[in-house]
């Protein structure tokens, strides 16, 4: 049962990553602004389907609200930082922050907060993994790579920002015995679009209001990736009763990366090189592994 939650997220996550990517190409308006128009439409729309999903039942905790509050800057924050990270230097370095934040915060978090240890399998699982980040975001010798204060900073801020997401959905969820889950999400993702809308008025000024202006396609691909986003939101707070925090991050975002990694030889016809084969080796090694340890 677990592994296949985790199957169906890894799925629901790469449909999400390749609508939100279509939305980007498709986007009619200037493109500096796509990114924060696309972060408020995602967390109207993701906040809405769950609502769906819930039967309209919304009647949120005071904790619940403060953490959804939190997560929803928290997101915004990350949202801003890899734009800002993978503008001014390596997106390979920039992922290689985002995914090793993603895994090792929350996996530090529920060993402090909620006592969660893993055994000596599970913790060498993970290291796999994070050594097959580093292959398969590796770099060509000949690219030359930027790496500067503020890219580190930039980084740093966005692997931050990825575990805290992640650990507070854990703690709303450990808090809360595992009650108010869609309300944590609608909060979360709300306070995002709100954050977002915000941010753009302050970066766009007059111009904020006519960018929401969209084409079939773009409207298409935005109502698809927040629907896809939604599912697999909703789908991670039910997972996160039943598997370790730590261990269903690290599939999941590993999962995310072999299936991009896959999708980009298979079927945008892409060489995969040395680095690539021995990263997608260990990826898929480190996900066997976590999944029958």
């Amino acid at each position: 049962m677990s592994i296949l939650l985790v199957a169906l997220l890894v799925l629901l996550y790469s449909f999400q990553s390749a609508f939100a990517n279509q939305y980007a190409r498709h986007y009619p308006g200037e493109k500096t602004y796509s990114s924060q128009i696309y972060s408020v439409f995602y967390g109207v729309i993701v906040s809405l389907a769950t609502l769906v999903l819930a039967g309209f039942r919304f009647a949120p905790g005071l904790p619940t609200v403060i953490l959804g509050v939190i997560n929803g800057a928290v997101l915004v924050t990350y949202n801003a930082m890899l734009i800002r990270a993978s503008s001014i230097g390596s997106y390979a370095i920039t992922m290689i922050f985002n995914l090793s934040g993603g895994i090792l915060i929350p996996m530090f978090w529920s060993m402090i907060h909620d006592g969660e240890m893993l055994t000596v399998w599970q913790y060498l699982a993970i290291a796999v993994m994070l050594v097959a980040f580093v292959f398969l975001n590796m770099e060509d010798k000949k690219t030359e790579t930027k790496v500067s204060a503020k890219f580190l900073v930039a980084c740093l801020i966005l692997g931050l920002a990825n575990g805290i997401y992640g650990s507070l959905l854990d703690t709303q969820k450990s808090v809360m015995k595992g009650a108010e889950s869609a309300e944590m999400i609608i909060m979360t993702f709300f306070s995002s679009a709100v954050f977002a809308f915000l941010l753009l008025l302050v970066q766009a000024g007059k111009k904020a209001l006519p960018g929401f202006r969209q084409t079939k396609k773009s409207t298409l691909f935005v109502i698809l990736a927040s629907v896809s986003a939604a599912s697999a939101v909703n789908i991670l707070m039910y997972a996160l009763g039943l598997i370790n925090v730590a261990v269903l991050y690290s599939m999941d975002n590993g999962g995310v990366l072999i299936v991009s990694v896959l999708w980009s030889a298979v079927i945008l016809k892409e060489k995969l090189n040395r680095n690539k084969v021995i990263g997608l080796i260990l990826a898929i090694a480190a996900v066997f592994a976590l999944s029958i340890l």
